[in-house]
């Protein structure tokens, strides 16, 4: 089974995790102060060799050659403006865009060129350049998810040398021969894991479902994206190795945490893995081997790598047999949604909700997604919204009738082996969520 493209867990670093909950607290603040009329810019500035220059200078003078940094970004950007240190050299700033402009490329620019002027202190004479990441904070989407994207574009210029600028709009993506020559060891390197995302019922705020995530982190070209790193998996013939690593980690803890979440969980099909004639029975052995009971496990497809042909039905149906659940994703109204629905008779099919409502996107999104429910209930198909991101998107949704949701409103990707300790929490943040406006 393949992995996600999206909802990706908080910013790791290495072994050092961002802790952005202040500034999230204090970015979300300004936002409502400043309103949606004008754009807001989102950077994370990582100091190159700041650690060195801190080593060299003692602690009282770093906290001063810190306080002329902020002094210097203050001096640029739009205020009011939120800074506050996210690390050590990570600095945090939201501000309000120039007049007349979208673009946090050139404010970016305009910071590095400052930041990198000498910095005199004590009679030390230092010399600073910075890696930025920029990111625009569109008030339909989620805080935590645009800091994260700034942060993400910010270790891209850091990982190839710093010394420049980065924008989430402009992501690059990684060189596929280091992939190429990487993925092949990080099984046995132990640089995979799992990640869980939580599927809340609209109707009941009950938690029904987890979909299982793959995630990788290596050492030197640190978080890869799925999107990077499967079609490498898939040159290379590795997407049923995969899948056997992944069942072989997550039956194991579907059996240790039964009595604390009796709920299905979701894999994602990759396109090789639905062609693949041995990918029924590696799930009929692992499902037996693991007393795992029927329903519990649950595979899902998107709808654009599903064969028109008869072959698919007679799959869709031994995945039936052996208790193994499908589900259809990145369903529309089109005439590829309807056949692939009628062809596989689906446990649940999934919209994707991510882009809904956002500005820079189709007014016409939200009626193919609504026209997609309504198709999708006609063939009595229960529809999940996937990608909720905020209370309007929420809104919509339940208008609609979708059936359930998942989303960073919700709850954003966890490590898979933190479940027994937290689903609670996940309980009670649906409750919280979805409670005030259940129906009785």
């Amino acid at each position: 089974m393949s992995a996600g493209t999206h909802d990706t867990p908080p910013a790791m670093d290495g072994n050092r995790a961002v802790q952005p909950a202040a500034f999230i607290a204090a970015l979300d603040e300004h936002r409502a102060q400043v309103g949606t009329a004008h754009p807001l810019a989102v950077l994370v500035i990582r100091l190159d060799r700041f650690q060195h220059a801190c080593d060299t200078l003692g602690p009282a003078r770093a906290n001063r050659l810190r306080a002329e940094i902020k002094s210097r970004v203050a001096s640029l950007a739009t205020m009011p403006a939120v800074m506050q240190w996210l690390g050590p050299a990570d600095l945090g700033v939201a501000c309000v865009l120039p007049e007349g402009t979208d673009d946090p490329g050139c404010l970016s620019m305009t910071i590095a060129a400052v930041l990198g002027r000498p910095y005199l202190v004590d009679g030390f004479e230092l010399f600073l350049s910075c890696s930025i990441g920029a990111a625009m904070d569109h008030p339909d989407s989620a805080t935590e998810r645009n800091l994260q994207q700034a942060f993400d574009a910010m270790l891209q210029i850091n990982r190839r040398g710093g010394d420049g600028v980065g924008r989430a709009d402009l992501p690059t993506p990684p060189r596929m021969a280091p992939l190429l020559a990487a993925l092949p060891h990080a099984i046995a390197r132990g640089e995979l894991s799992l990640h869980l995302q939580p599927r809340a019922l609209l109707s009941t705020a009950e938690i029904v479902a987890y979909t299982v995530r793959l995630r990788w982190q290596h050492a030197v070209l640190g978080r890869i994206g799925p999107q990077d790193f499967l079609p490498a998996a898939e040159a290379l013939g590795m997407m049923d190795e995969l899948g056997q690593w992944i069942l072989q980690q997550l039956l194991p803890l579907m059996r240790a945490t039964e009595a604390v979440a009796p709920v299905p969980f979701t894999l994602l099909a990759s396109s090789s893995q639905l062609q693949s004639p041995g990918t029924i029975d590696m799930l009929r052995r692992a499902v037996d081997a693991y007393g795992v009971g029927p329903g519990r496990l649950c595979v899902e497809v998107p709808v654009s790598i599903v064969p028109d042909s008869p072959e698919t039905a007679r799959k869709a149906a031994l995945l039936h047999d052996t208790g193994i659940g499908m589900a259809l994703s990145d369903f529309t109204d089109n005439a590829a949604s309807l056949r692939a629905l009628e062809s596989t008779r689906p446990d649940v099919i999934t919209l994707d909700a991510r882009h809904l409502g956002h500005a820079t996107r189709s007014g016409d999104i939200a009626a193919h997604l609504r026209a997609a429910c309504v198709l999708a209930h006609a063939h009595g198909v229960p529809v999940c919204a996937k990608g909720v991101e905020t209370r309007v998107q929420l809104e919509a949704v339940r208008a609609w009738g979708c059936d359930s949701v998942q989303g960073y409103l919700l709850a954003q990707p966890f490590p898979a082996h933190w479940l027994a300790q937290t689903h609670a929490a996940i309980v009670n943040r649906a409750r919280q969520l979805l409670g005030p406006s259940l129906r009785p």
